[in-house]
């Protein structure tokens, strides 16, 4: 039998994804990463805000927006633990605009140095990367 990968993937909220897949792939801090089965042993921290792209045992594959967090892969068994995550279709567009225009507006002539202005621009990077991921997986956006 050929080696499968287990993925989970974790929020403080929920367990997201508990399942055997083919591969995963997720932006970590320092590059992208593919991960297959016979993966060598890693560990490393997920970017701010980004998609992981997961590809299921018959081919087809799932979008989800993960955040903030680290990734660890140890015997066939890939876990992202993440302060944030969601599949594609989950995502909320009204509450991701209104997220992002919220940050837009404390951007708005703030301090930059200040730590309110440094919290904004990550709550926008991630409405932006949530709304992105979500317009992928509705077929509204731009798959590339």
């Amino acid at each position: 039998m050929a080696a499968e990968l287990h993925l989970r993937i974790v929020t403080p909220d929920r367990t997201i994804v508990d399942r055997k897949v083919a591969g995963v792939s997720f932006q970590g801090v320092d590059g992208s990463y593919g991960i297959l089965p016979n993966h060598a042993p890693l560990m490393t921290a997920i970017a701010q805000a980004g998609g992981a792209r997961v590809t299921e045992l018959d081919g087809k594959t799932n979008v989800l927006f993960v955040s903030d967090g680290f990734a660890q892969v140890q015997n066939n068994v890939l876990t992202l633990v993440c302060e944030a995550g969601e599949f594609a279709h989950e995502i909320d567009l009204e509450r991701v605009k209104a997220a992002e225009q919220k940050a837009r507006e404390k951007l708005a002539g703030g301090d930059r140095l200040s730590a309110e202005f440094i919290k904004a621009e990550a709550s926008l990077r991630k409405a932006l990367a949530r709304e992105m991921l979500a317009r992928r997986g509705s077929g509204t956006g731009n798959l590339h």
